[in-house]
């Protein structure tokens, strides 16, 4: 629902009414936006062979390839083996399972693999399209789905291996489209009609600061948790204060398994706000207050200024703050959304 657009994209980047099916597709846009819910909705109804593997669960390349061979029905991977034998063993279970029907790899949250920058992820990314290409010529229908936040900074290699693959962006949901949605899912969820002035009010503030379906679902079930004891009716109040709690929880969640240093830029970054103002916030300036206040309160080496870019990156992915670039030098900028 809402999403009928990009489904359609998909549909015909998978085979559609041409039978082609596209080597690679980009599927990207913020969190929540439906992405892997429209990836795995579209590939349960076509008659394609599917896995869908959420990267974010591996901290390294070799995780990420791991969980990949683990979802592809090879096990565990075993201590000390190389990623170039588990990339084989990958292969194979890829051919193995587009022996019939033509093979869909999801990799979701595809962002992850670019956060352990000692892994080489493009090679990996490379290593595993020549394997894909090789499997192609074999008449082994493959196609790799990578979903991801933004667009991907991908190197030379891989883009000319990857060509001109789809990209299909999920942008925010309209008001109207989450108010429609909420409609869908409270008449589902609810023995009593829920009043649409309240199903209304949980898509504005949902529109208002994120776009998020997700997140307007989210609120209607807390402010309904919050009505129930109260006699079960919701009520503005209950939505405010479920806004209220989603917004803590959702930042707790993001920082409780975070390093020590993203720890670090997400407080300076919330400093430099409560002090300056709720405005844009180049990424320079974010780096210098970061590595003045680590020095100066004795907190360990700082890290350097690409890295704590990376470092905004996740905290993006995590939803905590939105960034855009103004150019293709060091002008990228940050805000906090939370």
């Amino acid at each position: 629902m809402g999403r009928e657009k990009e489904a359609g994209e998909l549909v015909r980047a998978l085979g559609g009414r041409s039978g082609y099916v596209a080597p690679f597709v980009f599927v990207y846009g913020r969190t929540g936006s439906g992405k892997s819910t429209v990836v795995k909705f579209v590939c349960g109804r076509l008659p394609v062979e599917h896995r869908m593997v959420n990267l974010r669960k591996a901290r390294t390349v070799f995780g990420c390839a791991g969980l990949i061979h683990e979802e592809l029905g090879g096990g565990e991977a075993k201590r000390g083996q190389s990623g170039g034998s588990l990339l084989q063993k990958i292969s194979s279970r890829m051919a193995e399972l587009a022996s019939q029907n033509p093979f869909v790899l999801i990799l979701d949250e595809f962002d992850a693999l670019f956060f352990d920058q000692r892994g080489g992820a493009s090679d990996s990314i490379y290593r595993l399209l020549s394997e894909q290409q090789r499997l192609r010529e074999e008449a082994r229908m493959v196609c790799i789905i990578a979903i991801a936040n933004s667009p991907a900074e991908l190197d030379g290699r891989v883009k000319s291996r990857i060509g001109s693959a789809p990209e299909i962006h999920f942008g925010a949901n309209s008001k109207d489209e989450v108010l429609a949605i909420l409609k869908d899912r409270a008449r589902q969820a609810f023995v009593e009609p829920v009043d649409e002035g309240m199903l209304g009010y949980c898509a504005a503030i949902s529109s208002e600061e994120f776009g998020d379906a997700r997140r307007a679902i989210d609120l209607l079930k807390v402010a309904a948790e919050l009505a129930g004891p109260a006699g079960g009716r919701i009520e503005a109040k209950h939505i405010d204060e479920a806004s209220d709690r989603l917004r803590k929880d959702r930042v707790e969640a993001a920082l409780a398994g975070a390093s020590f240093h993203l720890t670090i830029v997400c407080r300076e970054l919330v400093r430099l706000i409560l002090f300056s103002g709720p405005a844009w916030h180049s990424t320079s300036k974010i780096y210098d207050h970061y590595a003045e206040n680590i020095v100066r309160k004795n907190e360990g080496s700082r890290l350097g200024y690409r890295r704590v870019t990376e470092l905004l990156g996740e905290l993006c992915s995590m939803g905590l703050v939105e960034s855009h670039a103004e150019s293709k030098g060091r002008g990228g900028l940050a805000a906090n959304t939370g």
